[in-house]
C-alpha cells in the first residue's frame, strides 16, 4: 500500500478492522497519528513529523518515541508496521538533519527514560539487576572493574538516584535508565540452503538438524526466552514450511524471506526490517555452550573469537574502545566474527537506511551482512564482544559436526543415509567425504566415499517432479547401460527419484571447442541412435513448452524475454520440422556438456531424465545450445556430426530443431527459475539461439522429403 493510504485511515481503524489485541499504550500511539492535522496527513514525511512531534510534547509522557513502544505491544500485522515504520524512518532522518535526538531515534531523556549511563554505570547496574545485594567485591569480578571503579561508579548511581542508599537494589529510577539498553527482539536468520552439509541439508535446513539431542534453532529460542527476550522472528526460506511449527511451539513469529534463493542474507535482514529495533540478529545454526544473551545490552556488538593461526572468516581490527575500524575476510591470529550480532536502535536505522538505497544495487544482490557493513563501515559504529574459544560454534560441515556429536547422523533418521546404506550394503560409519558437486540443473547432486571407493548421489530437485517421469528414466538408464553408453548406475529408485553412481575417476570438465571431446560426443550419439531402441513413449517437445509455460505462469514467473512473438515464429518452425518425417528413436535429448562425462580412457551420457522417442537432432541441438556458439562454429559441429557438409534440407531442418530445442530449454529455464534455480547465462544463449534459427529456419524451408538422420 502507498504511504497515503495508512495516513488518511484513521490509526485506530486499523487495529478495529483487523481485530488485533493492543494495550492502552499502542491505543494512546494510535491516537496520537489520528489526531494529527489532516493537511499534515497528506503532506509531506516532515510535516507529518513535525506535527507528530508536537502531539508528543503535548501531551505529559507521551512523546513521538512512544510511536516506537507500539511495535512492542502485539500489534504485528504487516501494514501498519509499514506505517509506523515510514514514520519512524522521516523522524529520525529529521533528526539527523536538525541535530535533535528524538525520542524515536534514540532517546534517553531524564523526563522519560531516565539518565544517560556510562558504559561502568550500565554495567554496575545490571550487574545489581541480576543479583541484588551483591558485594562490591562480587560485582567487580562480573564487571571486569577494579574495586576502586566499583565503588566510585556505586557513588554516581546512587547520587542520580539510581541505587537506594547503601548501594545494594536497584531503584524504580535505575529501571528507567536501563530501559533505552532493553533488548526488544531477537530475528533469527533461517532461510538459506547450506549447501557445505550436502546430502543432509537437501532433506532439512540446517537449523533443523539435531545436535546431542536438541534441535539448533530451538536451542537458541530457548535460550532467547531464557534472557528474557520473548519477541522472537524467525526469518524463513527454503524448506520453510519445516519452520512454520516454532510459531506454536514457542510462539514466535514467522517471517518468509522470497528472495532467499537470489540474494544472500541482506535479503533476510531486509525481509524483517520492520522489526530492527535494539535486537540481536542470529543465526539459526550456532550453537552456543554459553547462553550469551541478555535483557539489558548497552551498545552495538559483533560475537568475535580468537583464531590460533589462519582463519578465512570475517576478521576485525579494533581501535578505541574496541570499535571495528577493519572488516575484511580472511587472517591470522586474529579476532574474527561468529555467532550473534548485536544491533541498537541507532545502528538498525542507519544500517537499513543505507540497505533500503542499495538495494537494487547489483553489486548488493550477493553481499552478506558483514560485506555490507564492511562497506560502509565509517558510518556505523560497532564493537567487539570477545568469546572463549569454544563458547560458540558454527558447523559448516557434516564432518564438523561428527566431530562434536558422534551420533549425529544416526539421530537425524535420513532417507538418503539410509539409501545409500541399502544399496551398498554398509553402515553409516563406512561413509563420510561428502563434498556437493554443483553442476546439476534439475538435480542437486554430491559424491562421498564407502569403504574408501567414490559414488556419486542425484537427489531430486524442487519441483523435477512435476516434469520429470522417474520411471521412464529408469528405463533409458538401463538402455544406456547396456549399450555402454553410460555404464556408471550402482541403483536408481523410480519411485523416489534417487541414483547412485559410480564416481568417473580422472575425468574433467567437457570443452565444447575441444573438436576432440566433440567427436567423442558425437559417436556417443551416432550408436545410440543407429541402435534404434524402441519404447513406449514420446519425448513431446511441444507438451513440454506448454507445460513449462503453464508452471511458471501458476508461479508468478514473468520471463525479461519477448516470448510471444518467439513463440509465434517456433511454432512454425516445429510444424515445418515435424512434417519432415524423420525416423524416432530412443534419445538422450539433453547432450549438454553436464551431462557428458569424459576422461583420458572412457566418454558416457549420464542422467537420462529426459530420455524417450524423438528426433535424433534433438541430441545433436541440446549439444549445441549448452554452450556459446558463433554461427560459424555451429555450422563447424554440425558438419563434424554429420562427417560432410549438410545438404540444404538437411540444413534447414538442424537449423529449425536448434530453433525448437532452444526455446524448449529457454521455457524449462523460466521454469526453473520459478521454483529457485537460476540457469544464469544460458537464458540468454537459449534465448539467442531461438530467435536466430528460428529466422534462419523459415528463411529455407520449403516442400521437402523425408529425411533420415542416424
Amino acid at each position: 500500500m502507498e504511504r497515503q493510504k495508512y495516513i488518511q485511515l484513521n490509526a485506530l481503524q486499523f487495529v478495529k478492522l483487523d481485530r488485533v489485541h493492543v494495550s492502552p499504550s499502542f491505543s494512546v500511539c494510535a491516537r496520537m497519528v489520528s489526531q494529527v492535522p489532516a493537511s499534515a496527513k497528506l503532506g509531506s514525511r516532515r510535516a507529518l513529523t513535525r506535527a507528530l512531534e508536537k502531539q508528543g510534547r503535548s501531551r505529559r509522557g507521551i512523546p513521538v518515541g512512544s510511536l516506537h513502544h507500539a511495535f512492542a505491544c502485539g500489534c504485528y500485522r504487516v501494514h501498519f508496521l509499514q506505517f509506523l515504520y515510514k514514520i519512524e524512518q522521516a523522524a529520525y532522518k529529521e533528526s539527523q538533519v536538525c541535530g535533535k535526538r528524538l525520542c524515536m531515534a534514540a532517546c534517553r531523556s531524564p523526563t522519560n527514560e531516565g539518565c544517560m549511563l556510562s558504559r561502568n554505570q550500565f554495567n554496575v547496574l545490571r550487574s545489581l539487576l541480576k543479583k541484588s545485594g551483591s558485594t562490591q567485591r562480587d560485582i567487580a569480578a562480573s564487571c571486569g572493574l577494579s574495586l576502586g571503579t566499583v565503588s566510585t561508579v556505586i557513588a554516581s548511581l546512587k547520587e542520580l538516584g539510581c541505587l537506594n542508599a547503601d548501594g545494594s537494589e536497584v531503584t524504580e529510577e535505575g529501571l528507567r535508565s536501563l530501559k533505552p539498553y532493553q533488548v526488544d527482539n531477537a530475528v533469527i536468520m533461517a532461510a538459506g540452503f547450506a549447501s557445505r552439509c550436502a546430502p543432509l541439508s537437501y532433506e532439512r535446513p540446517k537449523g533443523l538438524f539435531r545436535v546431542r539431542g536438541e534441535v539448533l534453532i530451538e536451542r537458541q529460542i530457548r535460550q532467547l526466552q531464557e534472557a528474557g527476550i520473548e519477541e522472537i522472528h524467525v526469518v524463513v526460506g527454503y524448506m520453510k514450511e519445516l519452520f512454520f511449527y516454532l510459531e506454536d511451539k514457542f510462539g514466535v513469529h514467522i517471517t518468509v524471506n522470497d528472495d532467499y534463493f537470489r540474494r544472500n542474507n541482506t535479503s533476510s535482514l531486509y525481509a524483517a526490517r520492520y522489526f530492527l529495533r535494539n535486537s540481536y540478529i542470529c543465526s539459526s545454526d550456532n550453537y552456543f555452550t554459553v547462553n550469551p544473551f541478555d535483557r539489558f545490552v548497552y551498545e552495538t556488538y559483533f560475537a568475535c573469537t580468537y583464531s590460533d593461526g589462519p582463519t578465512d572468516e570475517w576478521c576485525v581490527e579494533t581501535g578505541s574502545r574496541n570499535r571495528i575500524v577493519g572488516y575484511g575476510v580472511g587472517g591470522a591470529d586474529a579476532w574474527y566474527q561468529i555467532g550473534e550480532f548485536y544491533w541498537t536502535k541507532d545502528f538498525s536505522r542507519r544500517y537499513m537506511d543505507l540497505l533500503e538505497e542499495e538495494y537494487d544495487d547489483p553489486e548488493v544482490a550477493d553481499m552478506l551482512l558483514d560485506a555490507f557493513f564492511a562497506r560502509h563501515i565509517d558510518e556505523l559504529p560497532a564493537y567487539v564482544k570477545r568469546y572463549e574459544q569454544g563458547d560458540i560454534l558454527e558447523f559448516d560441515t557434516i564432518d564438523e559436526i561428527k566431530r562434536f556429536d558422534d551420533k549425529f547422523v544416526d539421530n537425524m533418521d535420513s532417507c538418503i543415509i539410509d539409501n545409500i546404506c541399502a544399496s551398498l550394503d554398509c553402515s553409516e560409519g563406512d561413509i563420510d567425504g561428502f563434498e556437493q558437486i554443483k553442476r546439476g540443473n534439475t538435480n542437486v547432486i554430491f559424491s562421498f566415499y564407502c569403504k574408501r571407493k567414490k559414488y556419486v548421489y542425484r537427489h531430486p530437485g524442487k519441483g523435477s517432479e512435476q516434469i520429470i517421469d522417474r520411471y521412464n528414466e529408469a528405463f533409458a538408464q538401463r538402455k544406456a547401460d547396456d549399450l555402454g553408453i553410460d555404464g556408471t548406475t550402482v541403483a536408481i529408485n523410480p519411485v523416489e527419484g534417487w541414483k547412485i553412481s559410480r564416481y568417473v575417476e580422472g575425468c574433467y570438465d567437457f570443452q565444447y571447442h575441444n573438436e576432440a571431446d566433440a567427436l567423442r560426443a558425437f559417436d556417443l550419439m551416432h550408436r545410440l541412435h543407429a541402435a534404434k531402441v524402441q519404447c513406449g513413449w514420446q519425448f513431446d517437445i511441444a507438451a513440454n513448452c506448454a507445460l513449462f509455460r503453464r508452471l511458471a505462469e501458476e508461479r508468478g514467473q514473468r520471463s525479461p524475454f519477448r516470448i510471444d512473438e518467439l513463440r509465434a515464429d517456433v511454432e512454425r518452425v516445429y510444424h515445418f520440422v515435424e512434417s519432415d518425417g524423420v525416423e524416432k528413436v530412443l534419445c538422450h535429448n539433453d547432450m549438454c556438456d553436464s551431462n557428458i562425462i569424459v576422461s583420458a580412457d572412457a566418454v558416457c551420457a549420464i542422467d537420462w531424465e529426459y530420455a524417450g522417442m524423438a528426433d535424433p537432432a534433438y541430441d545433436v541441438c541440446s549439444f549445441i545450445v549448452g554452450g556459446d556458439h558463433t554461427h560459424e562454429q555451429v555450422l563447424h559441429l554440425l558438419e563434424l556430426y554429420f562427417g560432410r557438409s549438410l545438404t540444404p534440407a538437411e540444413l534447414r531442418h538442424m537449423y529449425g530443431s536448434i530453433a525448437v530445442v532452444s526455446y524448449h530449454w529457454l521455457l524449462w529455464g523460466i521454469y526453473r527459475q520459478s521454483v529457485g534455480h537460476d540457469a544464469g547465462s544460458l537464458l540468454y544463449y537459449w534465448y539467442r539461439y531461438a530467435a536466430d534459427y528460428s529466422k534462419r529456419a523459415l528463411a529455407l524451408y520449403a516442400p521437402a522429403g523425408r529425411l533420415a538422420i542416424i
